[in-house]
């Protein structure tokens, strides 16, 4: 595509629609990170636990540093100058189109670029985007006339180290960082200056971590892989010859703390297994007991990756689903069904598979990303097949006898269920004995719950059992009689 094919309108797309939202320059800039880590380790003797990517803020200025190969010295200004003008390939890097570097323009005054060519030398080029100027400019009559190229001439500028304007700070900061080098001397700057309200508060928020940890390439803990489930988390992190680990983490860092997914041993549930949906593959985790939202369990919902990098969660995924015809239930009945589980999607086929432009979701434009959907779909009904086969049975056993013909049937009927969304035998134990596990866990006040809830129950079955049993009543004493009848059995 060349620059007199595009305007200044996929500026406007860029800033107003693609990047909307505060959180995705920390998608972008960690993607451009991660997809040189990756050309790093092909090309170098330096290993993934040698390279790092570094995020802070720190007097309204927002960085990213990471130690990859960058970008080759001759094709930077190309590569800052133009749309569309990157060499990524789907198939091999996490972004592919070439204008993620521009998910900063709506969020600061100044946009920075060091393309770092010899850390121990001090050598580097920068490229400088002026915000203001562009804001400035979008108010001009002329400014639909301009192609990308001219606009790009007209707010940005290429620098050498001898040269730039921030040539102090950019020293001050890689030394600061020095300890990253060490194994590799390239690297790459972006620096976000006078960042917006809008981002400052994002950042702010004593949540970002969590937010960034699902977000992000990273790793689990470490504790998952000290779990029952240890062979599933090392199957899926694992790198082999000639593929890419389904689940691969990175060294990400922000304020000097590694960010990992936020997932712990104790939110996992009864059963986590994988499974395979042919484009992708991933794990889910449930109770054999009951499918019901667990208040304070993060992992809840069912979230879908591509290389490792957030896409979306069931809040976009279940009304995408719906939009397509592909289930037969209400969205909120979906979405508290899906809530009460913990899921993962990775997407693994990425000839076929392709996330959209504003990487919330797959593009969805032909036969194959249909058939994707609807296994996803399928997947989601087995879940909800699950919940209300669970609950039909908990409500049975309430109601009627333990050797009922029909509990049975509504037995059978929750394992099934169980074992189909599990490929894998499942067994439903008694109630008490499920309930027993936790007990111990417990406060004073909940057990003492928990026993009122449970002599209540096994009371009033002896006093049904009393009454159909005796012929004699005395009103007086009911109380006293109830009790030597209990004696007496």
């Amino acid at each position: 595509m060349s620059a007199e094919m595009v305007g200044a309108g996929i500026l406007d797309i860029i800033t107003e629609s693609l990047y909307d939202k505060p959180i995705v320059v920390f998608r972008e800039y960690v993607q451009n990170a991660v997809d040189s880590f990756y050309k790093t380790m092909a090309n170098t003797h330096v290993k993934k636990d040698n390279l790092f990517c570094k995020i802070w803020c720190e007097d309204k200025q927002l960085f990213f540093l990471d130690n990859g190969n960058g970008i080759i010295e001759d094709k930077f200004k190309g590569e800052m100058e133009h749309i569309a003008f990157s060499e990524k390939r789907r198939t091999l890097n996490l972004g592919y189109k070439g204008i993620g570097r521009l998910s900063g323009l709506s969020y600061c005054k100044r946009l920075s670029f060091v393309n770092i060519l010899d850390f121990s030398k001090g050598k580097y080029q920068a490229y400088i985007i002026e915000c203001e100027k562009y804001n400035e400019l979008k108010k001009v009559d002329s400014y639909s006339e301009l192609s990308f190229e001219e606009i790009m001439d007209k707010i940005g500028k290429l620098y050498d180290n001898r040269t730039c304007p921030i040539e102090e700070e950019i020293t001050v900061t890689l030394k600061k960082n020095k300890e990253i080098f060490t194994e590799q001397n390239r690297g790459f700057l972006v620096i976000l200056e006078e960042i917006s309200s809008v981002l400052e508060q994002t950042i702010s928020e004593k949540d970002l971590l969590m937010e960034l940890g699902w977000l992000l390439p990273v790793g689990f803990k470490k504790e998952m892989f000290d779990t029952n489930e240890k062979e599933l988390f090392e199957e899926i992190t694992e790198v082999e010859e000639n593929r890419m680990a389904t689940a691969q983490g990175f060294n990400i860092l922000y304020d000097g703390k590694q960010l990992e997914r936020p997932i712990e041993k104790k939110m996992l549930r009864d059963y986590t297994c994988k499974f395979n949906l042919e484009y992708a593959t991933g794990f889910i985790t449930f109770r054999k007991s009951k499918i019901v939202v667990e208040k304070g369990n993060l992992f809840s919902g069912i979230k879908m990756y591509i290389d490792n990098m957030l896409l979306c969660d069931e809040t976009e995924l279940i009304p995408m689903l719906l939009k397509y015809g592909m289930l037969e239930h209400t969205s909120n009945e979906l979405l508290q069904t899906v809530n009460g589980i913990g899921a993962i999607i990775y997407i693994t086929d990425k000839i076929n598979i392709s996330a959209n432009a504003r990487r919330t979701f797959i593009e969805v434009t032909d036969d194959d990303s249909l058939r994707f959907l609807k296994k996803i779909a399928i997947l989601v009904e087995k879940i909800y097949k699950v919940r209300y086969a669970l609950s039909k049975y908990s409500t049975g056993k309430k109601s009627m006898e333990i050797d009922s013909h029909k509990l049975d049937n509504l037995k059978s009927a929750a394992n099934k269920a169980l074992q189909d969304l599990a490929q894998m035998e499942i067994d439903l134990s008694p109630e008490d004995s499920e309930i027993s596990k936790g007990f111990y866990d417990l406060t004073e006040t909940e057990k003492k719950q928990m026993i009122k809830k449970k002599l209540t129950k096994e009371v009033n079955s002896q006093i049904k059992l009393y009454l159909a049993q005796t012929t004699l009543f005395d009103y007086e004493n009911a109380f006293k009689d109830f009790i030597i009848w209990l004696q007496s059995i």
